[in-house]
């Protein structure tokens, strides 16, 4: 009989943490919830023994924009202060999409008209950022991760974003990998330097595919109805 056992990380709420109150930022009505992901022995597949908390963040219930644990002082601030921030949470997210997207589409050394196609609809929602962002694309097309270049805004956005919007910002980059139908070997290696630059255990690739295949799912849907 073959016993098959690993690690993964799992999202759960905080039950005894307050929850903000109309706070959320980006949505000015959301309430922020209490998160953490958790890393579980799993057995045969089921999490059965709960090990080490990876990270603690913020999410807010109505519009499932994720924060780090600094929000709470954040909030404190004034206005201006809070739109500040929340601009360069913003700058931060777009660099380390762009480059890592564009990292991704590259590694098979066939960059894929479909893959230049969905880097381009990216971008195309950041206007206020298309000089900057259109640099790192160019850079990272034909150096690849030349002087970590990559990592780098990986790690940029580490130290302001939340785990969870880490783990969203590789999901969304890795739509690029599906362009061909399947994920290979390679490409999924990748995908776990990628989360240990976020400074997330690799076990937590099983939940960025999941999320990569919801993703995949939504736009195939949205496809559909247009």
């Amino acid at each position: 009989m073959f016993i098959i056992f690993g690690t993964r990380g799992l999202k759960h709420t905080v039950k005894d943490s307050p929850v903000l109150t109309n706070s959320c930022p980006s949505c000015a009505k959301g309430n922020l919830v209490n998160k953490l992901y958790r890393r579980w022995f799993t057995l045969f597949f089921i999490p059965t023994i709960p090990l080490d908390e990876i990270d603690r963040f913020y999410e807010c219930d109505r519009c499932s924009s994720a924060y780090n644990e600094s929000i709470k002082t954040i909030l404190q601030q004034s206005q201006s202060e809070i739109n500040e921030t929340q601009k360069q949470a913003n700058l931060k997210f777009a660099k380390a999409l762009i480059a890592s997207m564009t990292h991704m589409a590259i590694i098979d050394n066939d960059f894929a008209p479909e893959e230049e196609r969905e880097i381009m609809d990216v971008m195309s929602k950041f206007p206020e950022l298309k000089s900057e962002l259109t640099e790192i694309y160019e850079n990272v097309k034909v150096y690849g991760n030349k002087n970590n270049q990559v990592f780098n805004y990986l790690n940029e956005a580490r130290s302001q974003l939340s785990s969870e919007t880490l783990i969203n910002i590789l999901a969304q980059a890795a739509v690029v990998l599906l362009a061909d139908g399947s994920i290979e070997k390679e490409e999924e290696n990748l995908m776990k330097e990628y989360l240990i630059a976020c400074g997330l255990p690799k076990e937590m690739y099983k939940t960025l595919i999941e999320k990569l295949k919801l993703k995949d799912m939504a736009k195939l849907k949205e496809e559909q109805l247009n």
